[in-house]
Protein backbone atom coordinates (compact mmCIF):
# COMPACT_ATOMS: atom_id res chain seq x y z
CA UNK A 1 0.00 0.00 0.00
CA UNK A 2 1.18 3.41 -1.16
CA UNK A 3 1.89 5.77 2.05
CA UNK A 4 0.73 9.19 1.72
CA UNK A 5 1.90 12.26 4.35
CA UNK A 6 0.40 15.36 4.36
CA UNK A 7 2.87 18.18 4.18
CA UNK A 8 2.85 20.35 7.38
CA UNK A 9 6.39 21.98 6.86
CA UNK A 10 4.46 25.29 5.58
CA UNK A 11 1.66 25.24 8.50
CA UNK A 12 0.84 28.39 9.93
CA UNK A 13 0.91 27.49 14.00
CA UNK A 14 0.72 30.95 14.74
CA UNK A 15 -1.62 34.18 15.06
CA UNK A 16 0.32 37.68 13.66
CA UNK A 17 -0.54 41.20 14.19
CA UNK A 18 0.51 42.25 10.91
CA UNK A 19 -1.63 39.61 9.22
CA UNK A 20 -4.76 40.42 11.73
CA UNK A 21 -4.22 44.36 10.77
CA UNK A 22 -4.17 43.40 7.10
CA UNK A 23 -7.59 41.45 7.06
CA UNK A 24 -8.63 45.06 6.95
CA UNK A 25 -8.65 45.36 3.00
CA UNK A 26 -11.35 42.23 3.14
CA UNK A 27 -13.95 44.82 5.01
CA UNK A 28 -15.91 45.45 1.76
CA UNK A 29 -17.17 42.01 1.28
CA UNK A 30 -18.96 41.41 3.62
CA UNK A 31 -22.12 43.10 5.00
CA UNK A 32 -23.17 41.68 8.38
CA UNK A 33 -26.52 43.44 8.13
CA UNK A 34 -27.68 40.60 6.91
CA UNK A 35 -27.35 38.14 9.96
CA UNK A 36 -28.65 41.43 12.85
CA UNK A 37 -31.87 41.71 13.78
CA UNK A 38 -32.11 45.28 15.23
CA UNK A 39 -33.72 45.31 18.80
CA UNK A 40 -30.58 47.37 20.64
CA UNK A 41 -32.26 50.74 22.16
CA UNK A 42 -28.93 52.43 21.25
CA UNK A 43 -29.25 55.45 18.61
CA UNK A 44 -26.70 54.08 15.69
CA UNK A 45 -26.83 53.13 12.25
CA UNK A 46 -28.93 50.38 11.42
CA UNK A 47 -32.46 49.78 10.96
CA UNK A 48 -34.35 49.15 14.01
CA UNK A 49 -38.04 47.01 14.47
CA UNK A 50 -38.77 49.89 16.64
CA UNK A 51 -40.59 52.33 15.12
CA UNK A 52 -40.36 56.60 16.23
CA UNK A 53 -39.00 59.45 14.96
CA UNK A 54 -35.51 59.04 13.46
CA UNK A 55 -33.73 59.45 10.21
CA UNK A 56 -35.39 56.94 7.38
CA UNK A 57 -39.58 57.61 6.55
CA UNK A 58 -41.38 54.74 6.87
CA UNK A 59 -44.86 55.65 6.21
CA UNK A 60 -47.99 57.75 6.89
CA UNK A 61 -50.72 56.44 8.64
CA UNK A 62 -54.16 58.26 9.74
CA UNK A 63 -53.47 60.65 13.24
CA UNK A 64 -54.35 59.54 16.42
CA UNK A 65 -54.40 60.97 19.71
CA UNK A 66 -51.13 61.94 21.09
CA UNK A 67 -49.24 61.80 18.25
CA UNK A 68 -46.38 64.71 17.38
CA UNK A 69 -47.98 67.11 15.20
CA UNK A 70 -45.07 68.18 14.24
CA UNK A 71 -44.82 64.83 12.53
CA UNK A 72 -48.08 65.41 10.31
CA UNK A 73 -48.21 64.81 6.42
CA UNK A 74 -49.54 67.68 5.39
CA UNK A 75 -49.86 65.96 1.70
CA UNK A 76 -51.84 63.46 2.59
CA UNK A 77 -53.81 64.91 4.62
CA UNK A 78 -54.71 67.73 2.34
CA UNK A 79 -55.41 64.77 -0.74
CA UNK A 80 -57.23 62.64 1.71
CA UNK A 81 -59.21 65.15 3.64
CA UNK A 82 -58.32 63.27 7.03
CA UNK A 83 -55.33 63.76 9.40
CA UNK A 84 -52.36 61.93 8.71
CA UNK A 85 -48.67 61.56 10.51
CA UNK A 86 -45.23 60.00 9.17
CA UNK A 87 -43.76 57.32 11.17
CA UNK A 88 -40.34 56.95 11.18
CA UNK A 89 -37.74 53.98 10.89
CA UNK A 90 -35.42 54.74 13.81
CA UNK A 91 -31.40 53.94 13.17
CA UNK A 92 -30.08 52.01 15.90
CA UNK A 93 -26.11 50.54 16.27
CA UNK A 94 -25.90 47.37 17.76
CA UNK A 95 -23.33 46.06 19.11
CA UNK A 96 -20.87 42.96 17.89
CA UNK A 97 -19.21 40.37 19.84
CA UNK A 98 -16.89 37.69 18.52
CA UNK A 99 -16.21 34.24 20.96
CA UNK A 100 -13.20 33.02 20.06
CA UNK A 101 -11.86 29.68 21.20
CA UNK A 102 -8.76 29.27 22.51
CA UNK A 103 -8.54 25.92 23.64
CA UNK A 104 -5.78 23.44 22.65
CA UNK A 105 -7.65 21.58 20.14
CA UNK A 106 -7.74 24.34 18.03
CA UNK A 107 -4.08 24.20 18.00
CA UNK A 108 -4.07 21.56 14.96
CA UNK A 109 -3.79 21.02 11.21
CA UNK A 110 -2.77 18.84 8.64
CA UNK A 111 -2.11 21.44 6.15
CA UNK A 112 -2.66 24.98 5.46
CA UNK A 113 -3.14 26.58 9.16
CA UNK A 114 -3.41 26.03 12.65
CA UNK A 115 -7.46 26.55 13.00
CA UNK A 116 -6.28 28.67 15.94
CA UNK A 117 -4.91 31.00 13.46
CA UNK A 118 -8.09 30.81 10.58
CA UNK A 119 -10.36 31.62 13.62
CA UNK A 120 -8.61 34.54 14.87
CA UNK A 121 -8.22 36.01 10.66
CA UNK A 122 -12.11 35.43 10.26
CA UNK A 123 -12.39 37.40 13.78
CA UNK A 124 -10.52 40.25 12.42
CA UNK A 125 -11.90 40.57 9.53
CA UNK A 126 -15.68 40.38 10.95
CA UNK A 127 -14.08 42.92 13.63
CA UNK A 128 -12.89 45.31 11.05
CA UNK A 129 -16.51 45.36 9.01
CA UNK A 130 -18.21 45.80 11.93
CA UNK A 131 -15.72 48.86 12.45
CA UNK A 132 -16.78 49.77 9.03
CA UNK A 133 -20.36 49.63 9.02
CA UNK A 134 -20.23 51.84 12.00
CA UNK A 135 -20.53 49.29 14.57
CA UNK A 136 -18.68 48.20 18.07
CA UNK A 137 -17.07 45.20 18.26
CA UNK A 138 -16.33 43.58 21.66
CA UNK A 139 -14.25 39.72 22.03
CA UNK A 140 -14.00 37.15 24.14
CA UNK A 141 -11.83 34.74 24.27
CA UNK A 142 -11.67 31.29 26.03
CA UNK A 143 -9.67 28.65 26.20
CA UNK A 144 -5.82 28.88 26.80
CA UNK A 145 -5.03 31.53 29.27
CA UNK A 146 -8.81 31.73 30.66
CA UNK A 147 -11.74 34.06 29.67
CA UNK A 148 -10.65 37.41 28.56
CA UNK A 149 -13.54 39.85 27.66
CA UNK A 150 -12.95 43.36 26.10
CA UNK A 151 -16.19 45.07 25.90
CA UNK A 152 -17.95 46.72 22.69
CA UNK A 153 -15.69 49.77 21.47
CA UNK A 154 -15.76 51.83 18.28
CA UNK A 155 -13.18 52.65 15.48
CA UNK A 156 -9.77 51.52 14.79
CA UNK A 157 -8.27 51.93 18.16
CA UNK A 158 -10.92 49.18 19.87
CA UNK A 159 -9.69 46.98 16.64
CA UNK A 160 -6.51 47.21 17.65
CA UNK A 161 -6.49 46.31 21.41
CA UNK A 162 -9.03 43.56 20.15
CA UNK A 163 -5.89 42.61 17.68
CA UNK A 164 -3.74 42.32 21.19
CA UNK A 165 -5.84 40.41 22.76
CA UNK A 166 -6.54 37.54 20.07
CA UNK A 167 -2.32 37.49 20.25
CA UNK A 168 -2.19 37.07 23.66
CA UNK A 169 -4.71 34.39 23.82
CA UNK A 170 -2.94 32.27 21.44
CA UNK A 171 0.33 32.57 23.23
CA UNK A 172 -0.72 31.39 26.47
CA UNK A 173 0.41 28.17 27.15
CA UNK A 174 -2.34 26.55 29.12
CA UNK A 175 -5.81 26.21 30.43
CA UNK A 176 -9.18 24.95 29.54
CA UNK A 177 -12.46 26.32 29.32
CA UNK A 178 -15.61 24.93 27.65
CA UNK A 179 -17.72 27.02 25.46
CA UNK A 180 -20.75 26.69 27.84
CA UNK A 181 -18.93 28.51 30.85
CA UNK A 182 -17.74 31.09 28.23
CA UNK A 183 -21.70 31.70 26.67
CA UNK A 184 -22.74 32.31 30.04
CA UNK A 185 -19.86 34.62 31.57
CA UNK A 186 -20.24 36.58 27.90
CA UNK A 187 -24.34 36.52 28.64
CA UNK A 188 -23.58 38.11 32.12
CA UNK A 189 -22.27 41.23 30.30
CA UNK A 190 -24.20 41.48 26.90
CA UNK A 191 -26.69 44.10 25.64
CA UNK A 192 -29.94 42.74 24.34
CA UNK A 193 -30.03 43.89 20.63
CA UNK A 194 -26.56 42.72 19.80
CA UNK A 195 -24.85 40.16 17.60
CA UNK A 196 -22.93 37.09 18.66
CA UNK A 197 -20.57 34.90 16.39
CA UNK A 198 -18.98 32.11 18.07
CA UNK A 199 -15.79 31.19 16.40
CA UNK A 200 -14.50 27.59 17.46
CA UNK A 201 -14.10 23.84 16.47
CA UNK A 202 -17.11 23.15 19.27
CA UNK A 203 -15.20 20.49 20.88
CA UNK A 204 -15.46 21.72 24.28
CA UNK A 205 -18.97 22.07 24.12
CA UNK A 206 -20.20 21.02 27.37
CA UNK A 207 -23.80 19.82 28.23
CA UNK A 208 -25.35 22.85 28.86
CA UNK A 209 -24.26 25.03 25.68
CA UNK A 210 -27.78 24.65 23.88
CA UNK A 211 -29.10 26.25 26.81
CA UNK A 212 -27.14 29.50 26.73
CA UNK A 213 -27.51 29.58 22.97
CA UNK A 214 -31.34 29.47 22.99
CA UNK A 215 -31.36 32.29 25.71
CA UNK A 216 -28.96 34.24 24.01
CA UNK A 217 -31.20 34.15 20.77
CA UNK A 218 -34.30 35.57 22.68
CA UNK A 219 -33.06 38.93 22.17
CA UNK A 220 -29.54 38.73 20.24
CA UNK A 221 -28.94 37.52 17.10
CA UNK A 222 -26.64 34.49 16.94
CA UNK A 223 -24.50 32.25 14.51
CA UNK A 224 -21.89 29.89 14.94
CA UNK A 225 -18.49 29.61 11.97
CA UNK A 226 -17.80 25.70 12.77
CA UNK A 227 -13.42 25.83 12.42
CA UNK A 228 -12.23 22.11 10.66
CA UNK A 229 -9.23 20.62 9.28
CA UNK A 230 -10.28 18.25 6.15
CA UNK A 231 -8.57 15.34 8.50
CA UNK A 232 -11.72 15.78 10.96
CA UNK A 233 -14.20 16.61 8.58
CA UNK A 234 -14.17 12.69 7.32
CA UNK A 235 -12.34 9.53 8.04
CA UNK A 236 -9.42 9.58 6.04
CA UNK A 237 -8.17 7.16 3.12
CA UNK A 238 -6.01 4.91 4.75
CA UNK A 239 -2.12 5.61 5.38
CA UNK A 240 0.10 7.69 7.09
CA UNK A 241 -0.68 11.37 7.80
CA UNK A 242 1.46 14.20 9.21
CA UNK A 243 -0.12 16.33 11.26
CA UNK A 244 1.17 19.26 13.08
CA UNK A 245 -0.30 20.24 16.87
CA UNK A 246 0.20 22.00 19.69
CA UNK A 247 3.30 19.73 20.78
CA UNK A 248 4.41 19.49 17.09
CA UNK A 249 4.47 17.38 14.13
CA UNK A 250 3.65 12.84 14.50
CA UNK A 251 2.43 11.05 12.27
CA UNK A 252 -1.05 9.21 12.51
CA UNK A 253 -1.43 5.53 11.14
CA UNK A 254 -4.86 4.88 9.43
CA UNK A 255 -3.99 1.98 7.80
CA UNK A 256 -4.86 0.48 11.36
CA UNK A 257 -8.42 -0.61 11.28
CA UNK A 258 -8.81 0.11 15.30
CA UNK A 259 -7.74 3.38 14.36
CA UNK A 260 -9.99 4.32 11.17
CA UNK A 261 -12.48 3.27 13.72
CA UNK A 262 -12.17 5.47 16.50
CA UNK A 263 -11.68 8.68 13.64
CA UNK A 264 -14.63 7.45 12.61
CA UNK A 265 -16.63 7.09 15.79
CA UNK A 266 -15.30 10.43 17.05
CA UNK A 267 -16.42 12.33 13.68
CA UNK A 268 -20.29 10.86 13.88
CA UNK A 269 -20.31 11.85 17.53
CA UNK A 270 -19.31 15.11 17.11
CA UNK A 271 -21.35 16.11 14.19
CA UNK A 272 -24.43 14.91 16.25
CA UNK A 273 -23.43 17.18 18.88
CA UNK A 274 -23.25 20.04 16.91
CA UNK A 275 -26.57 19.42 15.17
CA UNK A 276 -28.24 19.16 19.18
CA UNK A 277 -26.37 21.83 20.50
CA UNK A 278 -26.34 24.22 17.38
CA UNK A 279 -28.93 23.33 14.65
CA UNK A 280 -31.72 22.50 17.68
CA UNK A 281 -30.34 25.71 18.95
CA UNK A 282 -31.89 27.67 15.78
CA UNK A 283 -28.36 28.65 15.15
CA UNK A 284 -27.07 29.21 11.73
CA UNK A 285 -23.60 27.82 11.29
CA UNK A 286 -21.04 28.44 8.75
CA UNK A 287 -18.40 25.54 7.67
CA UNK A 288 -14.61 26.86 7.49
CA UNK A 289 -11.44 24.58 6.49
CA UNK A 290 -8.11 25.16 7.15
CA UNK A 291 -7.54 24.22 3.73
CA UNK A 292 -9.42 26.36 1.92
CA UNK A 293 -9.11 30.09 0.89
CA UNK A 294 -11.08 31.47 3.85
CA UNK A 295 -12.31 34.60 2.18
CA UNK A 296 -13.99 33.01 -0.34
CA UNK A 297 -15.97 30.41 2.21
CA UNK A 298 -16.60 33.36 4.44
CA UNK A 299 -18.07 35.29 2.20
CA UNK A 300 -20.34 32.61 0.27
CA UNK A 301 -21.62 31.65 3.70
CA UNK A 302 -22.41 35.39 5.00
CA UNK A 303 -24.13 35.87 1.89
CA UNK A 304 -27.10 34.01 2.48
CA UNK A 305 -27.11 32.96 6.22
CA UNK A 306 -30.85 32.70 6.10
CA UNK A 307 -29.81 29.08 4.08
CA UNK A 308 -26.78 28.67 6.46
CA UNK A 309 -28.39 25.67 8.73
CA UNK A 310 -30.28 23.60 5.36
CA UNK A 311 -26.89 24.01 3.66
CA UNK A 312 -24.73 23.06 7.10
CA UNK A 313 -27.40 19.56 7.49
CA UNK A 314 -26.88 18.76 3.32
CA UNK A 315 -23.17 18.95 3.56
CA UNK A 316 -23.02 17.10 6.83
CA UNK A 317 -25.29 13.89 5.96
Amino acid sequence: MTTQQTDTSHVKTRVLAKTLVNTRRHVRLFNLSAIKKATSAISGLHDSRFRGRGMDYLESRAYQAGDDIRNMDWRVTARTGIAHTKLFQEERERPIYLLVDCNQSMRFATRGQFKSVLAAQIAATLGWSGVHQGDRVGVMTFGSGGIDILKATAGKRGMMTMIQQLIKADQAESGQVPLDEALKQLRSVLRPGSLVIVISDFFDMGADSKKHLVQLRKHNDVMAVYVSDPFEQHTPPAALYGVYGDQGSRIINTKNRSVRTHLSQQHNRHQQKLVSHIIHAGVPILSMSTDQDWVTQLKQGLSRPQNAIQQWLKDSV
